[in-house]
């Protein structure tokens, strides 16, 4: 079969690794192609087991996670940094173990779906979300942290779909969608649900609407997915608030993670006509109907409710040392799906940061390490809203975010997407002085992680709610996460070893500095273009 030029150019943009699609990127995935498909696919529409794929020089286009058995990787298998001289100290580190400890986060998400939850992870203000909370406490307990407790926040009314199906029938043939997904803050559907006849429109660019009546339509676009975060282009460029405005009846918003991957992202507040994501596999059983000259209708189903009334909580615990002067160490503890990177990879790093300190007397402890979890981070972020406005921020040295520590590199490839055997480049900043700044993008270097080319200018992540309260710093891999991609499979050992690393090497450099050598110096008013000294 030859390829299906939509599917490829579709892929190249989907998930841009190694660099960031552009507009111009969109621009070629045309609304309209050709149909390709032989006869019999005319009479039966192909399952997504057999659904055919183009291939390219590396046999058949692969996608995930269904072609896990092809792309995933074993951690013996990824490329190591060597512990460089003068490192000595972090040898500890066994990133096979913090690997494990992963396992044992992402097992109360995956219990949240056994207990049949279709919005399923560790959700702010559910059972698990309780659950993560006691095994972070018990984590605590073990290291023999002091001052181990729970900070109970009250949380802001909480979107949950409760359930959705989704079907789609031509010719009096109807099948069944196992990937449809709700985007934050859809409307529910009316009743038994809503049936309308399907309408592609590209990238829902306005030049794709125009001339077209999609009132009361299923609409359905393409969307990017941008590394960094949950923004997608149907979102971002407004193709799902032009369908909204137009009166569709259903937005239907292909996620271009090629392959079979479900995903959370962000776009349809204040959105009138329920909102839901589909994969690219089942998006092309739609696709190819329609570039066939046929008709089809969608149906859906939606049951959202908003909770009020919910609890989430903070957890602390503390390292005493030498002085009262603080380093603060964090990571949030909440996901949707599994969450393996997105944070159970940077919860565990900070656990094995922990366990690294805890068997040193008090006395050696230059500063008091406190450590912090927040919970909330994907909502309404009243865990660490509570800590910006009412911590005291007078003790504290140095802030470190552990979020999203490493990722397996990925490419597009053909139609589908490609592993590699190395960590992928992280996002980073730092929020202090020169000499911190310079200590963290060398320390990153020596030990390993791999970063952007820039910094971030203000920090995504946790981060961003408190790095104006005291000089920072983190790593945030990103791309995965929000979807059920986001497993172990793609979060090598050895990339969080490395990170584990140069967090404890920079923790032990900065504590022989001074507050005001690690801080940047205070704004002159009088003439912001030079400092105060």
């Amino acid at each position: 079969m030859k390829p299906r030029r939509h599917r490829a150019t579709a892929a190249l943009c989907a998930i841009g690794v190694l660099t960031l699609w552009t507009q111009e990127c969109l621009a070629q995935v045309p609304a309209q192609t050709q149909a390709t498909e032989p006869a019999a696919a005319e009479r039966n529409p192909p399952a997504l087991a057999t659904l055919s794929r183009p291939t390219g020089r590396f046999g058949r286009t692969l996608g995930l996670p269904k072609d896990g058995r092809d792309l995933y990787i074993p951690d013996d298998d990824y490329i190591r940094f060597p512990l460089p001289p003068g490192a000595e100290a972090y040898a500890d580190v066994d990133a096979l173990k913090i690997k494990s400890v992963i396992g044992e986060i992402t097992a109360i998400s995956r219990k949240s779906r056994e207990d049949g939850n279709q919005y399923w992870g560790r959700i702010p203000g559910t059972p698990y979300d309780r659950m993560t909370q006691d095994w972070v406490m018990a984590q605590f307990r073990k290291l023999g942290l002091a001052d181990v407790r729970r900070q109970e926040i009250a949380m802001k009314p909480l979107w949950y779909p409760t359930s959705w199906t989704a079907e789609f029938t031509v010719d009096g043939h109807t099948t069944a969608l196992r990937s449809v997904f709700p985007i934050t803050e859809s409307p529910s559907t009316p009743g038994n649900g809503i049936t309308a006849p399907v309408m592609w429109v590209g990238l829902g660019t306005a030049a794709d609407f125009q001339g077209r009546d999609v009132k009361g339509k299923a609409v359905m676009i393409y969307s990017a997915p941008t590394p960094g975060g949950r923004d997608h282009s149907a979102d971002w460029s407004g193709a799902i608030r032009r369908a909204n405005d137009a009166g569709a009846a259903i937005i239907l918003v292909e996620m271009g993670f090629p392959g079979d991957a479900q995903s959370e992202p962000e776009g349809a507040v204040g959105a009138n006509a329920p909102t839901v994501t589909i994969t690219p596999d089942e998006a092309n059983l739609i696709r190819d109907r329609l570039d066939e000259g046929r008709a089809v209708s969608f149906h859906l189903r939606l049951a959202t409710e908003e909770r009020t009334g919910l609890k989430t909580a903070n957890i602390w615990g503390a390292l005493p040392g030498a002085s009262d002067e603080q380093i603060l160490i964090m990571a949030h503890t909440d996901a949707f799906f599994e969450g393996a990177m997105d944070n159970a990879s940077g919860l565990a790093m900070m656990l094995d940061i922990a366990r690294h300190y805890a068997p040193a007397p008090q006395a050696q402890r230059p500063r008091t390490l406190v450590f912090l979890t927040t919970p909330d981070h994907h909502h309404g972020s009243e865990g660490i809203h509570w800590v910006r406005d009412n911590y005291d921020w007078s003790k504290v040295a140095l802030i470190v975010n552990a979020e999203h520590p490493s990722q397996t590199l990925l490419y597009n490839l053909d139609a589908g997407v490609m592993t590699a055997n190395e960590v992928s480049a992280r996002r980073w900043f730092v929020g202090g002085s020169d000499a911190l700044r310079a200590l963290v993008r060398r320390t990153f270097r020596e030990l390993g992680v791999a970063t952007y080319r820039k910094s971030e200018v203000a920090p995504g992540g946790e981060l961003s709610q408190i790095y104006m309260k005291a000089p920072s710093f983190h790593i945030i891999d990103h791309v995965i996460y929000h979807t059920t991609l986001d497993t172990a499979d793609l979060v090598p050992a050895w990339g969080i070893e490395a990170a584990a690393r140069a967090y404890l090497k920079i923790i032990d450099t900065v504590n022989t500095m001074t507050k005001d050598e690690i801080a940047a110096a205070p704004i002159n008013l009088a003439d912001p273009t030079r400092p105060v000294r």
